[in-house]
Order: structure tokens, then sequence, then C-alpha cells
């Protein structure tokens, strides 16, 4: 098995690779099962969980994708109604925003239009593997081609 290893082109040393990224990324295994699944040695894994072999760390990919669009809506809403509590909480006739707090305000309902026209990498994923699981059901050598093609538009996201 040790000589197969060695024997891999770099183009199956980069899908193994991109394989292993996105059972750690999507699927949230541990280095150990994709070792397992994957028949690459865990310190390899490792490093390249780590950036060491070209600078991707995958914990930085899992926590991007972690948090939905939804989820950052939710959480600047909230942001947003906390500030407005605050202001409202003041007495009658003192109820107006100070200029920090209209900056604050500004940048909230900015963001919260720009999430809105935005698509975000977690939906072109989600779109991407829904799109790539008919796909192969179809076609599956044109289903390899999508997913590369994915994989590169996703990549140059992060960058």
């Amino acid at each position: 098995m040790a000589e197969n290893k060695k024997n891999r082109t770099k183009q199956e040393r980069e899908q193994l690779y991109d394989y292993a990224k996105m059972l750690f990324v999507y699927d949230k295994l541990s280095q150990k099962e994709i070792s397992a699944k994957t028949g690459v040695s865990e310190v390899t894994l490792s490093k390249w969980a780590n950036g060491s072999v070209n600078g991707e760390i995958w914990e930085e990919y899992r926590k991007a994708i972690s948090v939905t669009r939804d989820e950052r809506y939710r959480s600047t809403i909230n942001q947003l109604t906390e500030l407005d509590n605050l202001i409202n909480s003041r007495e009658a006739n003192q109820r107006f925003p100070s200029k920090d707090e209209s900056n604050i305000r500004r940048k909230l309902v900015a963001d919260l239009k720009a999430l809105e026209v935005e698509c975000g990498i977690v939906d072109i994923i989600n779109v991407s593997i829904k799109l790539l699981d008919w796909l192969r059901k179809v076609d599956v050598e044109k289903a390899k081609e999508v997913a590369d093609i994915f994989n590169s538009y996703i990549k140059s996201s992060f960058k």
C-alpha cells in the first residue's frame, strides 16, 4: 500500500486533498475518520489541515460555512434591536441616537441590505451540492467536470 501512495499522480493527490478537505469542512469528520476513509495518513492530513502544504487552514473554512446568512441576518437584526431599545429607554425628548450610535446604526442597516442581496459562499456550496447530487445520477463524468469548476470557484472566493 505504501508503494501505491508513492505512485500517485499529482492530480490524484490533489483530488485526495480536495476530498479530504470536503470531508473535514462539510461532513465535519475527524482527521482519524478521514484517514480511514481515504487511506491518507493522519500525519499527512494534519499537514494539509493546518496549512503546511498550501496555506489553507481547513478549520477556517469550516467556521466560514458554519454561520449561515440567515444566522448573520438574525444576529444583525438583534444588534439593531438592542440599539433601538437602548435609545428608546431614555427619557422623553432624549430618545435620539448619539453620533456613535448613528454610525453604528447606519453600518448595521447597510449590513442588512448587503445580506439581503448577497449570495453567500454557504448558499453557493449548498446549491453546488444539490446540483452535483442530481448530475451524478444523470452523468457521472459531467458531474466530475462540474465539481472541479465549483471547487475552483469556491477556492477563489476565499482568497
